[in-house]
């Protein structure tokens, strides 16, 4: 590595955030007269929630279950695909980057087994829901990879279609609105294939279980990179926090899910 390269990177790593802040938090334990207990514990929370072995930590046991090759089952009755947040006004693609790959995989599934799938998702947009922007991503991947998808509003058709759900506002609505659609077409134990993201596949297992459903997890978005570490993930980075806010956010998703008695 040149001399450049890694002043480059200690910059980016030590001047721009999380950086910056544990840097001060750090300054402020030493120099200040009061509460530099405070400030020393705030730092090292800082730096661990930034660090990327901390990160893959908290992901380890979420995705970990769920990191398995795609395995056809008998008698599955549709494909569900939940949303995970869009980009208002976005040129096109407007699904987020979790959303996206959660579509994709949806409906990879959806067309190799020639099921139906049900995208689920509504969000605080009233003009333009999280379903709206599958339909718009669909549609755009439609004509270059010649998919021919279908909207549908039966969920029972065991073809390769596309249904929407978009008044859920979270995943314990996502479940709920799901087996409405089932129920409304006289299929009370449905087994589905479950599409999320891997952090979130537990959770959602947990619901959709909850609710009657049969469930195959089908994972994708994976955030943990199983690569050989390096001198650089000891050092703070926002990808890292934000992987650990994703994590810790599921484990108390999780908890309050068994303080409502609901099990997996």
């Amino acid at each position: 590595m040149s001399f450049f390269y890694i002043i480059s990177k200690l910059f980016t790593y030590l001047i721009l955030p999380p950086g910056i802040f544990i840097l001060i938090l750090f300054l402020a334990a030493f120099y200040a007269k009061r509460f530099k207990v405070v400030f020393l514990f705030f730092a090292l929370c800082f730096y661990l929630l930034s660090n990327t072995f901390m990160a893959n930590f908290l992901l380890q046991p979420l995705e970990k279950p769920y990191n398995k090759v795609f395995k056809a089952e008998k008698n599955v009755n549709a494909v569900i695909v939940l949303g995970g947040g869009i980009i208002v006004g976005s040129a096109n693609l407007p699904l987020t980057n979790d959303a996206y790959k959660r579509a994709i995989y949806g409906i990879m599934i959806g067309k190799s087994q020639n099921l139906p799938i049900l995208f689920s998702g509504g969000g605080l947009s009233k003009k333009y829901r999280e379903s709206d922007a599958f339909l718009t991503s669909a549609k755009e991947l439609e004509k270059p990879f010649g998919l021919d998808i279908s909207i549908s509003k039966n969920i029972a058709v065991r073809k390769f279609s596309v249904l929407v759900e978009g008044k859920s506002l979270d995943t314990f609505q996502n479940a709920k609105f799901t087996k409405e659609k089932f129920t409304k077409e006289g299929i009370d134990k449905p087994i589905i294939y479950l599409v999320t993201s891997a952090y979130h596949m537990k959770r959602a297992v947990m619901l959709y279980h909850h609710f009657g459903f049969k469930v195959i997890p089908c994972a994708t978005d994976f955030k943990i990179s199983h690569r050989d570490s390096n001198i650089w993930d000891f050092f703070p980075k926002m990808s890292a926090f934000k992987h650990s806010f994703v994590a810790l956010h599921e484990y108390f998703g999780i908890l309050s899910l068994a303080l409502r008695h609901i099990k997996n």
